[in-house]
């Protein structure tokens, strides 16, 4: 009769460091990385219950719990379950998406500046959004689909472009800055063809928010952040090897043409999926992979990126419900105040360092 592995603490060389056991298969634990994650964590959990109590009727706590169990007050639960909790579940698998795509584009570019926004993704989920509320003035369920195949696309563009050749570095960023300009030409054409109506409800959702969304798009997103982690589970060897370049990736016996795709297709889905619900979140996938790295002092920081994504944008929605004058603020217009400035800081600090000139 055999028994269940049990797993073995055992000290590594590095005394920052922790490996774990299991039969045949080892983890290593950095200290660093994991008092990183479970603290990102943590955070997470006590913004999201803060989120979840304030607002313009402040419940507290305790009448969040009992809403929570169905003892509490009527207006209670309708305010808890069908305003606060959609609105926050779809936030943070929004934010956690946008970290995750954000820390793949940035490995697969190896450019501190790789990010959806920045190689067109975005740009091309706001052109199958314009093209639903302008040309056919679909509802908002065809518009996320429209979103989502725009943005998908466009993926595909940029893999079809640069699979000649070395798909990654400064070649896919300045392609991806190439299709974005033109993108942004085409959806610019499509708001003049417009009527007024319609192009209020088109800027308002190039803009970004979270209002109005319910639990069915927040699953949504939910699936295709749970496949995507799965996926990037499966290739974190190759794509630890990509970080030393190419040719040392195929010397460690990496196939480096189908990891690179994978990776931009996973990149591309999360990236499709959340733009398509929440619209384009200025800087969010930008800044979640620095920050997770700095936090972890590490730049595989795949699960990190994630929890500081959602923790982004989760505090990027109170403050805009918290608004200004009395007046809520999409979300989006949050992220971009605060990722622009986030850039340019971003600009300084690596030209400083000599790595941008």
């Amino acid at each position: 009769m055999t028994t269940a592995p049990t797993p073995v603490r055992r000290a590594s060389s590095d005394a920052r460091a922790t490996v774990l056991r299991v039969g045949g298969y080892s983890i290593r634990l950095r200290h660093r990385v994991l008092a990183a994650v479970l603290g990102s964590l943590a955070a997470l959990i006590a913004l999201a219950m803060w989120s979840a109590a304030t607002g313009s009727t402040s419940l507290g706590l305790e009448r969040v719990w009992y809403a929570l169990i169905g003892q509490g007050p009527k207006g209670d639960e309708f305010i808890l379950w069908e305003l606060r909790l959609p609105r926050l579940a779809t936030g943070l698998a929004v934010g956690a998406c946008m970290g995750l795509s954000g820390a793949l584009f940035q490995t697969l570019t190896r450019n501190p500046l790789g990010s959806p926004d920045l190689l067109g993704l975005t740009q091309g989920a706001t052109t199958g959004a314009l093209v639903s509320i302008i040309v056919t003035g679909s509802s908002l369920q065809v518009t996320t689909a429209l979103a989502a195949v725009g943005s998908l696309a466009t993926g595909l563009l940029i893999w079809s472009l640069t699979r000649g050749g070395d798909p990654s570095g400064y070649r896919l960023v300045l392609v991806g800055i190439g299709i974005s300009a033109i993108l942004a030409g085409v959806n610019g054409y499509l708001l003049t063809r417009t009527t007024i109506i319609d192009a209020f409800r088109a800027v308002y959702w190039l803009t970004g928010d979270l209002s109005g969304r319910d639990f069915g798009q927040a699953r949504t997103v939910a699936i295709v952040l749970a496949a995507g982690i799965v996926v990037i589970a499966l290739l974190s060897r190759g794509l630890d090897s990509l970080r030393l370049g190419e040719a040392a990736a195929t010397g460690l016996g990496v196939r480096v043409g189908a990891t690179r795709v994978a990776a931009l297709v996973t990149a591309s889905v999360l990236t499709a999926a959340a733009v398509a619900v929440a619209g384009p979140l200025a800087f969010v996938a930008l800044a979640a992979p620095h920050i997770a790295a700095r936090l972890t002092g590490s730049s595989r920081s795949f699960l990190c990126s994630a929890l500081v994504g959602a923790l982004i944008v989760t505090a990027a929605d109170m403050i805009a419900v918290a608004g200004v004058g009395g007046h809520q603020l999409p979300t989006g217009v949050v992220t971009g105040v605060v990722g622009g400035a986030y850039l340019i800081w971003l600009l300084i600090a690596h030209r400083k360092k000599g790595v941008l000139s």
